[in-house]
């Protein structure tokens, strides 16, 4: 699969506001309207506000937001959304390692928390382990039945769920479920970096289709070949 899922990684305002309630062809409605998580709500209300400078300065210059993030994880271990926002700061600056550290962390720490569950699910497609999903979401492909006990879900928290399963549905061959999830997304969210790139993955343009076919041509190729010295020279950077 393509190296997308870095740029599908969900940061939610936890303040944000938006009259707008959407109904779905499913049975729950979506929101723009804040949802924050329970432990958020327990926050001061100085480090509320901090969050949400915190979300604004991640946008443009999320090195700066890193200190702050461990800083907050320290005081408040129990709050996931610090861990997604630090997750998504490394990944940011370009420090893969350190944000799978942070990416696990939370996932084991807070299973239930769906952007832990989504983005663990995106790495785990991203690197070709499809077989995870289904474990890491106890087995149910609808938001409702995975949080039967709500009614109502953040845009963002829609987006990026149907997105995994959208992906995760065309990964195994299973285009009509995959197809299914796509168009929701594009009733939703059409103009959604996340539908922009199922889309890319469904219904990839004849460019794309020839790009790939070269991909794995020069991947077969390599897997067949002995090796070289220069790759044995490679090995040392």
């Amino acid at each position: 699969m393509m190296n997308l899922f870095s740029k599908n990684k969900t940061v939610k305002s936890p303040l944000a506001t938006s009259p707008q309630l959407i109904t779905t062809p499913l049975n729950y409605q979506i929101t723009y309207n804040p949802l924050p998580h329970k432990s958020i709500n327990q926050l001061p209300p100085q480090v509320k506000e901090q969050l949400e400078e915190l979300y604004n300065l991640i946008q443009k210059q999320p090195q700066q937001t890193i200190q702050p993030l461990l800083d907050l994880i320290t005081q408040y271990p129990n709050v996931p959304v610090f861990y997604n926002y630090l997750n998504v700061a490394y990944e940011m600056t370009g420090q893969p390692e350190k944000a799978y550290t942070i990416l696990k962390a939370v996932y084991q720490k807070h299973p239930d928390y769906l952007f832990a569950r989504t983005n663990y699910a995106f790495y785990c497609l991203k690197n070709h382990l499809p077989e995870k999903i289904p474990v890491i979401f106890d087995h149910h492909f609808d938001l409702k039945s995975l949080y039967p006990q709500r009614k109502v879900f953040h845009i963002t928290e829609f987006t990026a769920f149907t997105t995994v399963m959208a992906l995760y549905h065309h990964e195994i061959g299973r285009q009509p479920a995959a197809e299914k999830y796509y168009q929701l997304l594009k009733q939703i969210v059409p103009n959604n970096q996340m539908t922009k790139t199922v889309k890319r993955y469904l219904h990839p343009s004849l460019l794309q289709r020839l790009l790939m076919q070269l991909v794995q041509i020069w991947a077969t190729r390599q897997r067949c070949q002995p090796p070289s010295r220069s790759s044995d020279y490679f090995k040392h950077f």
